[in-house]
Parts: C-alpha cells; sequence; structure tokens
C-alpha cells in the first residue's frame, strides 16, 4: 500500500510531542484512530501525510499517519480486570520467588546434568513467553490531523503533471513545450506548478514549513510563526474516504 512509504518517511522526516484529545476509533477499521493536534506539536520542517478537506487560501488540513505497536486486548475492561488482580498478581508473583529461591537450592545440590536440564528448561519457558508476548501484539495506525497555515509565497506544485484526457478518453500525452509551461514562473522548482484548488481530499503531499522568529516587540515573541512554504503532491491515498456531511442531506 502506498501508505507504507508514508509511514516510512515520517520516521525519518518528524516526530511528535503531542497533547491530543481523546482518540477516535474508525468503525470501518479497528486498527485506526484519529486525533487532532496544534501545528505547533510539530517538530522538523518537512513530513508526509495525506489532505482530509478541500484547502482555502489559508490553511490546508492535513491527516499524518503514526504506526505504534498495541495490545489485542488492550481495552479499559482488561484495564479494570488488572487492577483488581493486581494485588493477586503481586502475592503470587512472591509466592513463586520464593519457590523459585527454594529449587535453586535444592539445585545447586543437584548433578550438573539435572542442573543444565533445569536450565534448558527455564530458557524454553522464557522463548514461550516471549512467543506468547509477540502474538498479542499488533500494528495500529493514529492518524493525526493538523491544520497548516499557507501564506500567498507557498508554492503550490505536483510531482508529476495533472492527468488530462483528450476528446477520446484517453490520458493526454504533453509536449516538451507543454511540460515547460507546466513548470510555471519557477521553473527551477522541482515538479509542476498547480493551484490550490486542485488538491483534492486523499491527495498524499509532502509539506515543507518554515520557522521564523516572531517579532521582538512582540509578547510572544517565544513562539514560532510555523507555515508552509511549499506543498508538492506525491500520489493518492486509495483508501481514504472524506468525511460523510449529515447536514446537507435532503429531508424527505
Amino acid at each position: 500500500m502506498y501508505l507504507n512509504y508514508v509511514s516510512f518517511s515520517l520516521i525519518s522526516l518528524i516526530f511528535f510531542a503531542i497533547s491530543a484529545p481523546a482518540q477516535k476509533a474508525n468503525k470501518n477499521n479497528p486498527n485506526e484512530t484519529f486525533s487532532k493536534a496544534n501545528i505547533s506539536k510539530i517538530q522538523g520542517t518537512q513530513f508526509t501525510a495525506r489532505v482530509s478537506l478541500d484547502p482555502n487560501s489559508k490553511s490546508i488540513t492535513v491527516q499524518i499517519p503514526n504506526q505504534k505497536v498495541v495490545n489485542k486486548n488492550d481495552n479499559d475492561n482488561n484495564k479494570k480486570d488488572n487492577n483488581k488482580n493486581g494485588n493477586n498478581d503481586n502475592d503470587n508473583n512472591k509466592k513463586d520467588n520464593n519457590k523459585n529461591d527454594n529449587k535453586k537450592g535444592k539445585d545447586n545440590n543437584k548433578s550438573p546434568n539435572a542442573q543444565i536440564q533445569n536450565l534448558q528448561k527455564q530458557v524454553a519457558q522464557a522463548q514461550a513467553k516471549q512467543i506468547q508476548m509477540l502474538n498479542s501484539m499488533k500494528i495500529a495506525t493514529e492518524w493525526v490531523e493538523v491544520e497548516i497555515p499557507i501564506k500567498e509565497t507557498t508554492k503550490i506544485r505536483t510531482k508529476t503533471p495533472l492527468q488530462v484526457y483528450d476528446d477520446k478518453g484517453n490520458i493526454k500525452k504533453y509536449t516538451s513545450e507543454e511540460l515547460k509551461t507546466l513548470k510555471g514562473t519557477n521553473p527551477a522548482l522541482p515538479g509542476y506548478e498547480v493551484k490550490l484548488d486542485e488538491i483534492t481530499p486523499g491527495a498524499v503531499v509532502e509539506v515543507t514549513l518554515n520557522r521564523s522568529p516572531g517579532n521582538k516587540d512582540d509578547d510572544q515573541k517565544k513562539d514560532d510563526k510555523v507555515f508552509a512554504t511549499m506543498i508538492m503532491v506525491i500520489g493518492k491515498d486509495a483508501t481514504f474516504k472524506p468525511p460523510v456531511d449529515n447536514s446537507k442531506t435532503k429531508k424527505k
């Protein structure tokens, strides 16, 4: 899936320090959750994401995937059970430790072969616990939604020319002259120039940020003013489904 590349890019390009509200689970995919974060929580200057809403002249809203390992049975009920069983587990662990200490004392008096067999048994038990633990884990994706400010100077580009169809329904093949024209007013920049309204939800983009310090006379001079200097469309996430606006549903 294309988002495998996205996740890899995120690991190498961006690190989050997110203090987001409670996560919302995706009913269609229980391995996905959604949360929101402020632009100030992003560290770094470049990351890959997918567009979640139609952009406007002031900002573009994107969702950034954050993959993490979670327990398959990790839920509120298990947390309650763990709290109830916590004391019992501690008592059992103490008993087991006492038993193990007694066994170790006895093992010291056993023959070398018996001690080796005992060690092999302990190793096998440890390996079985590790396998059981790995089987109980899964990869979950948390989509963190962030609103990125843009300015008039923000460059809107696409890695490859937008697909245009001719009268016969075939994808148009651009000439070299047409490709030069599509490069826009800044031909030295990578990709091709596009308009902001040509970026649709589901588009996968590379966002480059600029951090300019605030005015020294400003009370918020410690805060950075962050905005996108370039938005490069690099593909499309076919799995993305835009949110349904129920307010537009006609009443019968």
